[in-house]
């Protein structure tokens, strides 16, 4: 993959009912330091996560930071880091990272396996 290919990075942090307070600060947070576009909070599981989560966008050109940022602030939490590109499924596996303990990600929505 090459960096022209990547149109900028979803962070997807999971919690529960005990932890949604600091998910939601946290990523409140982390939106109003590096985000674009910041996602609803899902009290459920959507799309290809398994359990609760809330999305933060952000551009290529803060990678560092934001991960940086996240290994400092995120506690307890499991945190994905993916790259938006043409390949969804790619972006949520091979390209993906994680902080913190991995989900089992529901891949079978993505339809463009490689």
């Amino acid at each position: 993959m090459h960096q022209s290919d990547i149109n900028g990075y979803h962070v997807h942090v999971y919690f529960d009912q005990t932890s949604i307070d600091f998910a939601v600060s946290l990523t409140e947070q982390l939106h109003e330091k590096f985000g674009y576009q910041l996602g609803k909070v899902n009290q459920k599981p959507v799309g290809p996560h398994p359990v609760w989560s809330r999305q933060v966008s952000f551009k290529h050109h803060d990678y560092d930071a934001v991960m940086a940022w996240l290994e400092e602030n995120r506690k307890q939490l499991s945190v994905l880091i993916h790259p938006l590109t043409e390949n969804e499924y790619l972006d949520h596996t091979s390209s993906a990272v994680w902080l913190g303990p991995s989900l089992e990600l529901d891949l079978s929505i993505f339809t463009d396996k490689q």
